[in-house]
């Protein structure tokens, strides 16, 4: 018979599959796997076994309990069906998961706007000069900037990674059926002018920064660090009111420091608290970030020249795709020929 499988047994292979993408996404060896399922899940298997359950491809491939299954899937805070399900119902569940985030956002755009219309009655005692207020309500108004501040950032981010990955997603469609991107149309021209917009942050690294690269600069993208940088971001006030974003700060952070925000941060508050054990992480954390902005905010003004460069090149092609299709490239190539040197 060899290795031949009853259709029942391609959903322990979907399983097993799962297990080891969730348990490397996590950073987790078989062992971690191991004591985790025993510690919280009181279940007792051997990191052989767990790798076992992984390798499917064996003669003999390791039975999975419906108990481990259970607690395996519960472990990531998933279910057994949908670590056993297919690409296809993968999709579909993703497709309601958005449906959801879909109406959160609704729930939340609602709750802003009332938030608002509430911060709008309360203009005049918000607009009291910083050293009449009291403690507390210069601390909340902190919050509410910071808090609306860092909405919009992230908010944006979101919206312009959501929006590439359905251009790119379409773009690889046609592709491979054989049909020419829509370099014209509107969907193609946004997704143009998104990467332009990265690369004429790339093109005032490489101008104000040479020894920077762009996979350091990427590595702000991650979660926690991106938060970072759009609360940084947010505290900023460029020169000639073009507003600000995650990729500005990024830009210039690591210009000033050699490395991004978020390691900039944690080295001032592990220094600020030996200094002062007494203080709360929180309110060490904003003098600290405060204490960045100021720099970031001179290091910006007295460089801003370069960027409003930049700004004028990218203006007059800014409704043309092909233009702007080779202002990508000629960046990307800049960027070779300065990791190559």
């Amino acid at each position: 018979m060899g290795n031949q499988q009853r259709p029942w047994m391609f959903a322990e292979d979907r399983f097993g599959r799962r297990l080891r993408k969730e348990r490397e996404d996590r950073g987790m060896t078989q062992a971690d796997i191991a004591r985790v399922l025993a510690d919280e899940h009181d279940l007792k298997l051997h990191p052989t076994a767990v790798a076992k359950m992984e390798q499917r491809d064996s003669e003999k491939p390791r039975v999975i309990r419906l108990s481990e299954a259970r607690a395996i899937a519960d472990m990531f805070g998933l279910t057994v069906d949908e670590m056993t399900s297919t690409a296809d119902q993968e999709i579909e569940a993703l497709a309601r998961e958005f449906v959801l985030l879909g109406k959160e956002a609704d729930i939340i755009r609602s709750m802003t706007a009332k938030a608002m219309s509430r911060l709008q009655d309360l203009t005049e005692s918000l607009v009291v000069p910083e050293d009449q207020l009291t403690p507390a309500i210069r601390q909340a108004r902190q919050q509410i900037a910071n808090s609306l501040n860092s909405l919009d950032g992230e908010h944006r981010v979101r919206i312009e990674s959501g929006q590439e990955f359905i251009r790119n997603l379409r773009l690889k469609a046609m592709s491979a059926s054989g049909t020419d991107a829509p370099k014209a149309s509107v969907e193609g021209l946004r997704g143009l002018q998104l990467s332009a917009t990265r690369a004429q942050w790339m093109r005032v690294m490489h101008r104000l920064y040479p020894a920077i690269t762009q996979r350091m600069l990427t590595e702000s993208l991650k979660a926690d660090k991106l938060q970072v940088n759009t609360r940084l971001a947010a505290m900023l006030e460029p020169p000639e009111d073009t507003g600000t974003n995650w990729a500005l700060a990024a830009v210039f952070a690591h210009g000033l420091w050699g490395h991004g925000a978020a390691e900039e941060l944690d080295d001032r508050v592990a220094r600020k608290m030996q200094e002062n054990p007494d203080s709360s992480i929180r309110f060490t954390r904003h003098a600290a970030l405060t204490e960045m902005a100021v720099e970031v905010q001179e290091e910006m003004e007295s460089r801003w020249e370069v960027v409003a460069a930049m700004q004028q090149d990218l203006e007059p092609i800014w409704g043309n795709p092909d233009q702007l299709e080779k202002w990508i490239a000629d960046t990307d190539a800049e960027e070779t020929h300065n990791q190559q040197d």
